[in-house]
């Protein structure tokens, strides 16, 4: 499947024109993608009791573009969020033979991959589970604050058993979807309600009256976000780029014939319209977003794949040649998409034989993305960063500045440590690099390059290197106390 990919504007009043000027790279997809790539997708489901017809191939364009286009910045978010939690909601759906296409596409509709997640009407957690559902599940509600809705693992499973019991039901992995929305009695009351129909194509179910527009709309939601993750998957990317449109947003249904009249590109940038007399207005998106234009991208599909080189193995220059006399200090690491043992061994001048001693219940299966391990032997004053850190007794939020490049904010965060410690018998090594950086911050980061922007207020970790005594080079010491220092 080729998708376009641009970048997320607001929704603007009824034919207003929203406008980015950015040189963006425009990748156009069809239909008849879309209606392939869905027939493999539901052939590798096993699923023989619903059929792809044009007006669920329509409706899931739609979303690709919506999610795809618009709302791209959002979902870039919602997709490097997923790194965390994904290795163990596949695990838990593929036990009770859920596709991992469903493990991604369910919690990316449903929540972006947020555990602590509310709806308005009481639905809660990853998997927006009501009360009266989740303890049927198995997940407990107590009345000392307990919630296991906002335990991810655990409503994962809980998530899989009902998406198991309803395709039970209907013989059907799409119309499970469309249950834990709506409910089994509704999804089977609309099936009944299909009159002549058999109920097992989208056209009778998108058009039933017993459904609201939100409620019709689940199902090519939930089917866009699962081939957007097997996009990303077979081209190894680990997010969306981001090119610049213009586009219209319709709040009411219009003729697609004098629409056409009026945008000459019309289907060729909204390829969901062609076989559409009239516009539908979705609820999902605020109205129909219309692409006028698309711009091109210097932004390359080789600059977004997974372990750009020129971060794949970031040499680590440790400032701390002072031997330290003191308990050795324990790390906490959050792994990250490109990281492996050997790479994390090589950054904390360690060993993976000692990793895996540390972590064997962890790493015995293998590191994933999102585990936590543990690193012993630091140096009793290496300490982390973050948004919130003191750097030699002095409060510092290291985090991003808008537009601030890697790059800058690397020389910008060594400045700050050395101008802070200048006055301090004890000066921290601030030997960093903007690959380490971003080594250690990969899944806030994405793939990105030294230069690109950033937004502001990312609060990125830095495991510092030692610290050095500025007069006694070469001696061992004893550090002085943690609240002297602030290290952890």
């Amino acid at each position: 499947m080729v998708l376009i990919f641009c970048a997320m504007l607001q929704s603007s009043p009824v034919m207003a024109e929203n406008r980015v000027n950015l040189n963006f790279k425009h990748v156009a997809f069809d239909l008849n993608t879309v209606e392939k790539q869905l027939t493999e997708m539901m052939a590798d489901w096993d699923e023989t009791a619903f059929e792809v017809d044009d007006e669920l191939v329509r409706h899931v364009s739609y979303f690709i573009k919506y999610y795809t286009v618009q709302n791209v910045d959002k979902s870039n978010k919602m997709i490097r969020r997923s790194e965390k939690y994904l290795y163990d909601i596949k695990k838990a759906f593929r036990k009770y033979g859920i596709a991992e296409d469903v493990a991604f596409g369910l919690p990316f509709v449903e929540s972006g991959f947020s555990p602590g997640a509310q709806s308005n009407a009481g639905a809660l957690g990853m998997f927006q589970f009501l009360d009266t559902t989740a303890v049927h599940y198995g997940l407990k509600i107590g009345e000392n604050g307990q919630d296991e809705r906002r335990d991810y693992k655990k409503s994962a499973v809980a998530c899989a058993k009902y998406l198991r019991d309803n395709r039970r039901v209907f013989a059907s992995t799409v119309l499970s979807l469309a249950s834990y929305h709506h409910g089994t009695k509704m999804v089977a009351d609309v099936l009944l309600n299909c009159g002549d129909d058999p109920g097992r194509t989208f056209e009778p179910i998108f058009q039933n009256s017993l459904l609201g527009p939100f409620s019709r709309e689940y199902i090519p939601q939930c089917l866009a976000a699962a081939l957007i993750y097997r996009y990303l998957k077979q081209n190894r990317l680990v997010m969306l780029s981001v090119p610049g449109f213009e586009f219209k947003t319709l709040r009411s249904p219009m003729s697609v014939k004098a629409l056409k009249k009026k945008v000459p590109s019309l289907y060729k940038l909204n390829p969901d319209l062609q076989h559409a007399t009239s516009i539908y207005p979705y609820a999902g998106s605020n109205g129909y977003m219309l692409l006028t234009k698309i711009g091109y991208s210097s932004l390359t599909a080789e600059m977004i794949r997974k372990y750009p080189d020129w971060a794949k193995n970031p040499e680590p220059h440790l400032s701390g040649g002072t031997k330290i006399k003191g308990l050795p200090q324990t790390i906490r690491y959050v792994v990250q998409t490109h990281n492996d043992l050997p790479g994390i061994a090589a950054v904390f001048g360690t060993s993976v034989k000692a990793l895996k001693f540390s972590n064997r219940f962890v790493v015995k299966q293998g590191v994933h993305p999102g585990d936590v391990i543990e690193i012993k032997g630091m140096a009793p004053t290496t300490r982390v960063l973050d948004g919130n850190s003191n750097v030699c007794e002095t409060p510092r939020a290291l985090a991003t500045q808008e537009n601030e490049t890697l790059k800058t904010f690397c020389k910008r965060v060594i400045k700050t440590i050395r101008a802070d410690c200048s006055l301090c018998p004890w000066q921290m090594g601030a030997d960093l690099s903007p690959a380490l950086i971003y080594y250690w911050n990969h899944d806030v980061l994405g793939s990105i390059q030294p230069d690109t922007p950033l937004e502001g207020g990312l609060s990125l970790r830095i495991y510092s290197d030692y610290l050095w005594h500025k007069t006694a080079a070469g001696s061992q010491v004893s550090p002085v106390k943690s609240e002297t220092l602030g290290y952890r």
